[in-house]
This record gives C-alpha cells, sequence and structure tokens, in this order.
C-alpha cells in the first residue's frame, strides 16, 4: 500500500477542463496506476458527468474549498494522495516529477519557485505570491517558499487526520504548518503554473487575501506555542 496513489481534484464548475486533465493524469502518471477521487463543491454545469465518465469516484461537499481537500485526504485509502487544481492551471506531466521525487519525502510540493518552475500568471498575482511566500517565511518558518501552492503529493497517514480551522486556499499553509509540527519531510519540485483552461476563475483576491493573513497570525502563534511546548491544533 506504501506505494498506491489516489489523485484527489476539488472541483466548482469544471466542465470542460476535468476530463481532458484526467486524461493526461492518467497517461503521465501509467506507473502509479492511480485511483481518482474528485470532491465537488456543488457544480451546476457537467463536471460531475465529465469526471463519472472519465473513471473518477465523485463525492460531494458544499462546505467550501479546504472541506474538500481534507475529505479526499482523509477518503483516499492509498500511501499516497496527488492534489492539484481541476482548472488546468497545474499541468498533468508535472504531476510525474512530484511522484518521482517521494523518496525520502512525507510531502513534496509542487512549487513556482523551486528551480525549474513558474507561472504564466499576470505580474500583479506573481507578486502577490511571492509576498505571501516572504511573509509566511518571516512570520510562520513554514518548510516549504511556496506556501500557496495547490499542487502536492502528501503521506497519507501523516495528513489524514489533520483539521486546521480554515475554509479557502488557506488549507495550504496551514497543512504545511502540520507537516512542520508533524517534523515531515518536505521537498520542493519545481513545476509551471499556466493559465486556466475553460470557464471563470473562482480566486477572490480580497476575500482570499485576508483569509491568508488571518491564517498567518494564527500559524504564527501556533508555532510559537509548539516550540515552547504548548498544544497545538493543526
Amino acid at each position: 500500500m506504501s506505494d498506491t496513489l489516489t489523485v484527489v481534484l476539488p472541483t466548482l464548475n469544471e466542465g470542460g477542463n476535468i476530463g481532458p486533465l484526467l486524461a493526461g493524469l492518467r497517461e503521465s502518471l501509467a506507473g502509479a496506476r492511480p485511483q481518482f477521487l474528485v470532491v465537488d463543491g456543488g457544480s451546476s454545469d457537467r463536471t460531475r458527468a465529465e469526471a463519472e465518465a472519465a473513471g473518477a469516484t465523485v463525492r460531494e461537499n458544499l462546505q467550501g474549498y479546504a472541506a474538500s481537500l481534507l475529505q479526499g485526504l482523509r477518503e483516499a485509502g492509498t500511501g499516497w494522495v496527488l492534489v492539484l487544481d481541476a482548472d488546468g492551471s497545474h499541468r498533468p506531466e508535472d504531476a510525474r516529477l512530484l511522484w518521482e521525487a517521494r523518496t525520502d519525502a512525507d510531502l513534496v510540493v509542487g512549487s513556482r519557485f523551486a528551480k525549474g518552475g513558474g507561472s504564466a500568471g499576470s505580474a500583479y498575482r506573481r507578486f502577490l505570491s511571492r509576498l505571501l511566500a516572504g511573509l509566511f517565511a518571516t512570520f510562520a518558518r513554514l518548510p516549504a517558499r511556496d506556501v500557496s501552492s495547490g499542487f502536492r503529493l502528501y503521506r497519507q497517514a501523516m495528513f489524514a487526520e489533520a483539521a486546521p480551522p480554515v475554509r479557502f486556499f488557506e488549507v495550504q499553509p496551514a497543512l504545511l504548518a502540520h507537516a512542520k509540527v508533524k517534523g515531515a519531510r518536505v521537498k520542493e519540485v519545481g513545476i509551471f503554473y499556466a493559465q486556466r483552461g475553460a470557464g471563470r476563475s473562482k480566486n477572490r483576491i480580497w476575500t482570499y487575501g485576508w483569509a491568508f493573513l488571518r491564517c498567518l497570525w494564527r500559524l504564527r502563534r501556533q508555532m510559537r506555542g509548539a516550540s515552547t511546548g504548548g498544544a497545538s491544533r493543526l
């Protein structure tokens, strides 16, 4: 079981993207023979039908992105769990890079900032990503630079019970904090963040920006508590 793999894809209205992505992942990860779990946030388009037609198991979770991701980590019955965005911004060919880097690791982060990494996003979004990385590196000292990357390979046993009190994409640094508290071995692998495929972005910069800042404040206090022997729930 240690080298078995489930690919978890949180989705919301990704019809036109999810089918080609699943096909590309199946080809890129052919040697791993992955299972596919789509956790859908209540899509009103053909996302569910497209995912099932491509051979994925589909679950529904209406509690937001973080809850969908954490449900996928809990329900995966494999040694490893690969999580990535379903909008086409994470390339299937990069999934193999994370899978091949799992030796001596408990968490592999697909990073825009590691060697070979990059992004097709706007200059403004690239600036915000680097600003977040700098803030978390300075105040929380998390074990990866690209704290907001959602392209990750998790050792399931180490993360299945993670339950950070988050709702949006700030689940990413919260899970890095969980990794740090658990003493996880973390690697970063360079990946390219592409433009999304069909549909509209769900990213709400101000809403999610405030959520990240609140998360940073909480994690800073939790990391201090963990370093002095205090209780920490991550």
